[in-house]
């Protein structure tokens, strides 16, 4: 396997969620081991950790479910003209997400930046577009609310509330009390609590997505503390799924067993055993250790043996994946561009539609046509994933064309994704919900010989990085038992 260059430039300023910062390895310098691990999932994480074994002198096999790499990292173009594609999964890289760029140098992975725009909003039946230091042409606002931009709202509200928080990056999030006060309540319900009229959360929501209404205030607090720093937005060049299959490359294709669904874990103090169902058959595969590195939804089908700790068990079974659903519409030609609109979210609305995503500038050069996608979350994904899938077209461009009137004869192609309907992760990202902060120590504490990985045990949670980092430790934890 040829070891690829990384930098450690960005070393420095990675970010810790629960213990020391992960050091790279060097390249060249892998320990010789004569121990063996399986690795379940072949996202991301999975992946992640598998290499970073490997360079450790670790003999890995993951086993993967899907018949592809990548888990929630999953790039469409079969379909769409002009050689262009779109996002089912992962379609942001921000420029504070140090570890998902360096895997990106690492690899070889070239990176567009997403473009700075003004969107288009459509609240309360109204469509139109702000300019920064007029007044919202909206009913219902406080008085010091009228002229205040997003952007300073997030400074005044939020920012403003980090160093009563915490800061995960210095290991010190949250800070004595603030679990007792705020582990029970929605993040929504802390924006009311700091004054937020309905109207102006209508506003925020817009822009953040309806997952406001039920995500805890710590789970997200925890994650804008994180990424406080956030300026540009990137995107692998030609796709984001060529992360996950050019590190898949560096594992090795031998090292990863495909369409392999697993259906029990056995462990005890010498070892693993993992029982799966794969193309030949029924399989069983024996290690020192085991890097779990799927959804705890998927886990819940697992039989293990002997039954895991009780909080570990409660955390699987009570762990929450928002549900996501997309409507994707290639478009003859970039019509909105004509009013002024751009950037990546296009249209902020608090209607079914939810936002409209553009990766029309991330597509490849010289063509034409766009690339958006109703980007639905929460009890809109809900709605739009429980129509049947023949109808989700005519539900999605009916939502549109209220603020898109154009969208109908634009329309060249139409794709629709449920991440419910995905048997292999069913839901698209993790969710900490009020009372259930306990829930993220329980996530990632290892059981014996299993070790856990996964978005749904970082702080960026639903993110690359989260994926990443989870991977990165998952690893050290296996080589810190030797």
């Amino acid at each position: 396997m040829q070891q690829p260059r990384i930098s450690r430039r960005r070393l420095a300023g990675l970010f810790v969620w629960a213990g020391a910062a992960h050091a790279l390895p060097a390249c060249g310098q892998a320990a010789a081991s004569d121990k063996r691990v399986l690795v379940l999932g072949a996202g991301l994480a999975g992946l992640s950790a598998a290499w970073e074994l490997q360079q450790l002198g670790y003999e890995v096999t993951v086993i993967e479910g899907r018949d592809r790499v990548g888990g929630r990292v999953w790039t469409l173009r079969e379909g769409l003209e002009q050689g262009q594609f779109a996002e089912i999964g992962a379609v942001r890289i921000p420029d504070v997400h140090e570890r998902t760029l360096d895997y990106c140098e690492m690899l070889g992975l070239e990176l567009d930046e997403y473009k700075d725009g003004e969107p288009l909003y459509y609240i309360d039946g109204k469509r139109f577009m702000h300019v920064a230091g007029e007044p919202w042409p909206l009913d219902g606002l406080n008085d010091d609310e009228l002229e205040l931009s997003l952007g300073d709202y997030w400074t005044r509200e939020i920012y403003a509330t980090f160093t009563e928080f915490g800061d995960p990056r210095m290991n010190g999030f949250p800070k004595p009390g603030i679990v007792e006060e705020y582990d029970g309540m929605v993040y929504a319900d802390f924006l009311r609590m700091r004054g937020t009229s309905e109207t102006y959360l209508k506003l925020y929501g817009a822009d953040n997505g309806s997952e406001i209404s039920t995500i805890g205030t710590l789970a997200w607090m925890g994650a804008e503390v994180a990424d406080q720093a956030w300026g540009a937005t990137y995107h692998i060049r030609g796709g984001n799924d060529q992360l996950p299959k050019r590190l898949a490359e560096e594992v090795g294709e031998g090292n990863i067993r495909l369409g392999s669904k697993v259906t029990k874990i056995a462990h005890d103090d010498a070892g693993v055993t993992v029982t799966f169902v794969g193309p030949d058959g029924e399989t069983s595969l024996s290690a020192d250790y085991l890097v779990c590195a799927i959804p705890f939804t998927t886990l819940r089908d697992v039989a293990i043996e002997p039954e895991f700790s009780a909080d570990k068990t409660k955390a699987i079974k009570e762990l929450f994946l928002m549900n996501a659903g997309r409507g994707y519409i290639q478009t003859r030609t970039r019509f909105w561009e004509k009013e002024g609109i751009g950037g990546l979210k296009i249209a902020k609305t608090d209607g079914p539609a939810e936002r409209i995503w553009n990766l029309s500038d991330v597509q490849p050069a010289g063509t034409t046509m766009g690339v958006i996608q109703s980007y639905t979350q929460n009890h809109n994904a809900d709605a739009y994933c429980a129509i049947a899938p023949e109808e989700r077209e005519e539900f999605c461009l009916s939502a549109v064309e209220k603020f898109f009137p154009e969208i109908r004869d634009e329309k060249v192609v139409f794709f629709h994704f449920c991440w419910s309907d995905d048997p292999w992760s069913k839901g698209a990202w993790t969710d900490t919900l009020p009372n259930q902060w306990w829930i993220v120590d329980a996530t990632r504490k290892p059981e014996g010989r299993v070790v856990f990985a996964g978005e749904h045990t970082s702080v960026w949670a639903g993110w690359m990085q989260g994926a990443i980092e989870s991977g990165q430790r998952a690893a050290d934890e296996i080589a810190a038992m030797g």
